[in-house]
Order: C-alpha cells, then sequence, then structure tokens
C-alpha cells in the first residue's frame, strides 16, 4: 500500500495510568492488542525509569558492562539503607516485574516502549548535591543534569536491553525539572534559550539509547503556540533516526481543535500520531464519545501527511483504577486498531467485531438479525460524540476542567481562554464565548440540543433488537440514563455561567427589557444548581454506580461550590 491507504507500521497501546506497574492488568492489554493486531505496548509514567534503576553511580559504584543490578545492589547496599531505605529493595523487585512483561511481549511479538516526561530523578540527588538547589529552587541548567541523563539511562539499557525505546517530552513543565517552569534565579538559568536546555536534554539522552541500538521518541506536546515554536526548531535538528510523536490535535487531545499543524512538517523523521480513547476531555467514558469518525478523519489527514505510526492511549494518569477497557469508550480501541490497519475498514465492520468480541450477539443469528443489531449499535454510539461535544464544550470551546465542572466563574473562563484556548490555535474562534446575545444564545441552544440528543439515545439504547443479549442491552441501556443526568447537570452548570458572563459583562443596552429577562433567566439557573447540589447528594447515597468515576463528574461539593460563587454575583443586575 502507499499514500492514504497504506496501513501504519507502528500501531501502539498505551497505559498511562498505575496501571502500567499492574502486571495481570498488562497480560490482559497484551492479548487484546494482539487479537486486534495492535503492535507495540507503550508504558508511560514520569518516574518509571527512576523506579527501577538506582543509579548506581551517584551511591558509589561505577557499573561494569556485564553487570545486573545485583551486582550494583552488592557494593551499595549499605549507603541505600542508610540514606534512602525506601528505596532498597523496590528497584530489583521492579526489575523482575519488567523482565517479565518483556518475556511476555516477546512472546506476543510486541515491541515495548518507556515514556516519561524529562527530567525525572529521585530525591536522594538533592542531597547528595546540594548545590542543584538555588534560595529553594532546582536549578534546571545545572550541567549535573546532562551527565545524569547519561547514567540513567546507560543504566537502564544495561539492565533492560529488550526495551525498544524511550518516549519523552521535554516542552510540558510537567517534569520535576524544565526550563518551562523553572523558578530558579541564577545568572546561567536567567540567561537559559528554552531551546538550547531542550536540544541539550535530548541529545544528552539520544546518546545513551543511540548506543544501545534503541529508538528515541521525542513528543511535541506543548501548551501554546509559543511553546511550538520553541521545540519545533529544536526537534527538526536531531538525528534522523530520531521518531517525532505528536498529539493528533495540538495542546491536548480536544477532538474539536484542528489537526496538529506540526504534523508533517518535522523534518526527515519519521512520525507518530497520538490519540486518546478513554476520554479525558470528552467525558471519561461516563458521557459516552465514539470517536470512529473523528479517528477516520484524523488518520487519513496523518497518512497524508507521512506518519508511520499511531499511539491510542487508554487511560490517563490523574484518574488512576479508570480506563477505555472499563467503559463503552471500548469501541475507540476497536475503531484505532481497525482504521490503523486498514484506513478502508467500514464503520459497520468496526462494529460486528465489536459484538462479537465482546460477546454481545446471540447464538444462531441470521445473517439479516445480525445487520440489525449492528445497525443499532452503530446508531447508538455513532451519535454519542455529536451530543457529548455539544454537552461539554461550548462552540468548540474546552469548558471542562478535564471533563469536570467548573467551580467558579473565573475558573471556568480561565480553562476556556487561557488554559485551554481554541482561538490560540483558530483565531475564528475568539469571539465564540463573548458576552452578547448572539454568543449566549448559541451557547444556551447549543446545550439544550445536547441534552435532546441524549435523551433521544438513552430511549434508543431501551429498545435493542432481538438478536442483542439483554444483559449487554440492560447494561448499555443504564449507561445512558447515567449520561442522560451528566448532560442535564452540565448544561445547567454552562447555562448559569453563560449567563453570568452576559449579565456581568456584556456592552449591550443594560436599560432594555431584554437585559432585565436575561437577568431574571440567571438567577433562575443559578437557584437551579441548588436543586442540583440536592440531586447529586441524594445520588451519591441513594445509588452504586460504576465504575465510581461516576461520583467525580457528578459532585454535590464541586456543584455547591460553583452556585455559592454564582450566587454571590449578584451586582449587576437590574430589577
Amino acid at each position: 500500500m502507499d499514500g492514504q491507504n497504506r496501513s501504519f507500521e507502528v500501531r501502539a497501546l498505551e497505559l498511562h495510568s498505575q496501571y502500567a506497574w499492574d502486571y495481570n492488568w498488562i497480560i490482559n492489554t497484551m492479548n487484546f492488542m494482539k487479537d486486534l493486531d495492535f503492535n507495540t505496548l507503550v508504558l508511560h509514567r514520569n518516574d518509571f525509569i527512576d523506579l527501577i534503576i538506582y543509579p548506581g553511580k551517584y551511591f558509589g559504584y561505577e557499573e561494569n558492562a556485564g553487570d545486573t543490578i545485583f551486582e550494583t545492589y552488592s557494593h551499595i547496599f549499605r549507603k541505600l539503607y542508610r540514606y534512602t531505605p525506601t528505596r532498597r529493595s523496590g528497584p530489583y523487585q521492579r526489575r523482575a516485574f519488567l523482565k517479565r512483561v518483556l518475556e511476555q511481549a516477546k512472546r506476543r511479538g510486541i515491541d515495548v516502549y518507556i515514556e516519561n516526561k524529562e527530567l525525572y530523578f529521585p530525591d536522594i540527588l538533592l542531597e547528595f548535591y546540594p548545590n542543584l538547589v538555588h534560595d529553594g529552587h532546582i536549578c534546571a541548567t545545572d550541567p549535573f543534569w546532562l551527565e545524569f541523563l547519561q547514567v540513567k539511562y546507560r543504566d537502564f539499557f544495561r539492565e533492560f536491553p529488550e526495551v525498544a525505546g524511550i518516549i519523552t517530552a521535554p516542552a510540558t513543565g510537567e517534569s520535576r525539572v524544565s526550563i518551562k517552569s523553572n523558578r530558579c534565579q541564577c545568572e546561567r538559568c536567567r540567561c537559559a534559550r528554552k531551546e538550547d536546555w531542550f536540544d541539550n536534554v535530548l541529545r544528552a539522552m539520544y546518546a545513551p539509547i543511540h548506543e544501545a541500538g534503541k529508538t528515541l521518541v521525542v513528543r511535541d506536546f506543548v501548551f501554546d503556540p509559543q511553546a511550538h515554536g520553541e521545540i519545533a526548531g529544536v526537534m527538526e535538528r536531531l538525528p534522523e533516526d530520531v521518531v517525532i510523536s505528536l498529539k493528533n490535535t495540538p495542546h491536548d487531545y480536544y477532538p474539536t481543535f484542528p489537526d496538529n499543524s506540526r504534523i508533517g512538517n518535522v523534518g526527515n523523521h519519521r512520525q507518530w500520531i497520538e490519540y486518546d480513547a478513554m476520554g479525558q476531555y470528552f467525558g471519561w467514558g461516563v458521557a459516552m464519545a465514539d470517536l470512529t469518525g473523528d479517528y477516520r478523519k484524523r488518520m487519513r489527514y496523518a497518512r497524508e501527511k507521512g506518519a508511520t505510526g499511531v499511539v491510542i492511549r487508554t487511560d490517563w494518569e490523574s484518574l488512576d483504577g479508570h480506563t477505555a477497557f472499563g467503559t463503552p469508550n471500548r469501541i475507540n480501541l476497536y475503531a484505532g486498531a481497525m482504521l490503523a490497519a486498514d484506513p478502508g475498514v467500514l464503520d459497520r465492520d468496526i462494529y460486528l467485531r465489536f459484538l462479537r468480541s465482546e460477546n454481545w450477539l446471540k447464538d444462531g443469528l441470521t445473517p439479516e438479525e445480525t445487520d440489525e443489531a449492528v445497525r443499532w449499535f452503530g446508531r447508538l454510539m455513532g451519535g454519542t460524540w455529536e451530543a457529548t461535544r455539544r454537552m461539554l464544550y461550548v462552540q468548540g470551546c474546552v469548558f471542562s476542567d478535564s471533563s469536570l465542572m467548573p467551580v467558579s466563574f473565573a475558573h471556568a473562563f480561565w480553562l476556556a481562554e487561557e488554559k485551554n484556548s481554541l482561538k490560540a490555535w483558530d483565531p475564528s474562534k475568539a469571539d465564540a464565548l463573548a458576552p452578547d446575545r448572539e454568543h449566549l444564545e448559541a451557547a444556551l441552544a447549543e446545550k439544550k440540543e445536547a441534552v435532546e440528543r441524549v435523551t433521544a439515545l438513552c430511549a434508543l439504547s431501551g429498545e435493542p433488537p432481538a438478536g442483542i443479549r439483554p444483559e449487554k442491552a440492560g447494561e448499555l441501556a443504564r449507561r445512558f440514563g447515567i449520561h442522560c443526568e451528566y448532560a442535564e447537570m452540565y448544561a445547567a452548570a454552562v447555562s448559569a455561567l453563560m449567563l453570568t458572563r452576559y449579565v456581568r459583562e456584556t456592552e449591550e443596552d443594560r436599560n432594555s427589557e431584554d437585559y432585565r429577562e436575561i437577568c431574571l433567566k440567571r438567577r433562575r439557573a443559578v437557584e437551579a444548581l441548588a436543586d442540583w447540589e440536592i440531586r447529586l447528594r441524594r445520588m451519591a447515597v441513594e445509588t452504586d454506580y460504576t465504575p465510581h468515576t461516576v461520583y467525580t463528574l457528578m459532585d454535590g461539593d464541586r456543584m455547591r461550590c460553583l452556585y455559592r460563587d454564582l450566587r454571590e454575583e449578584e451586582t449587576d443586575e437590574i430589577g
């Protein structure tokens, strides 16, 4: 195959939460991967490598080429116990875990990559090298860090030559040490160029990774166009065997955002493109979102731009115990796998594969009964993203804190216009949240439509065809009921917030009857949040929904916080 018709060479599944340390979970994941023709597993934890090696040099032992972790430990155990007793036995025990994972991956023909955000390090280094801290702040530009990276990765690949490579993101500011979040004010840090720091860190990593014959994959995960520009040139100048990994949309996994403009613009480097299946920004699967259509469009674009790999994320580091495997968003894993392997696969075939693999179909169905079941499931799941988009976003703008309701007026618009700004990447959205009648009415109509769409899907879920197993249909209908409750709650919160912004900030006539009417509507919308607080508290004690994260998204205390904040906003109203 060539062009847009080819399959992706690398088809990866990513574990990003504590499941990356759960052996049984990983084995089940790899069995799933094998069935769906994934060929690469990514274990993503920022401290993964630092929890699995010592490294020996900083405890007084320079390892030999043939040493394992046990030779290292035999020379440093006293110093370990003296300075960091809880670290003493952890690395060699985790070593056994990873060795077993790598053996099981080899048996299944699966490559394993470790992903993190550098720089990360064990705390004890700050005690060994107090010069790394200036006035209470870790110095990001101290030359020690470049040496440490080389020592760390040489130790790691001496111990784990089976690992295919390292994936890292140096430009997010989410690591323990980063020039992006650096607060050190030493002369060297004040004069440092971010581009130089990124380049130094990546080349320090590249040297030992390349020596081990492994692959360095660099992500451009950044939060704003300025950071995009800072890392872009550095990445293009890296050796050509470095892979560039890009989120499918800029900044983060927002399906309403445009395609990442960096795709296809990374010089002579292979490209991998990243997608989220769980739903950090589209409802966690509690508000369901089948992204089959979005994946199809985005992967077609990626192929046209020369991408050779895809990475599908199943969970999120800030939400341990929750995964796409545990919600109806599991369909995204099927869609991602099948579209990555065959861009021409039909939606019907994706849904049929899901229904058969997940044991949704009764035995002995006729072809007509099977078709009826697939059409029903496709109508249900195929309608979820458009409903959830209208629910959690406002005219495409991110109006949530990773699918959580904002806790205040200031929080809501900071999320939408600063932290997760769409207008930074799409200038046409500059006025999407403007406090005028046009944009207010569009937002309110959008929330109303979201509830209507989810309500219609909920009704459809209660009318399964004869070919669907009753227990599967019943579980899906229950989940649509929760989705409907969440949609109504979220619509109530967004309506109160948008009405409040209009009342507080509009430059339209405040002496008009229309303005007085909106003030009254705002009061009613805010008071409705008090009713929602009672409703959510009752739900918490009277129900036992799974997954438990339903109660994280629908929290009475969170609603109370928002209500109290908006209840105080009465000063600008008339009437």
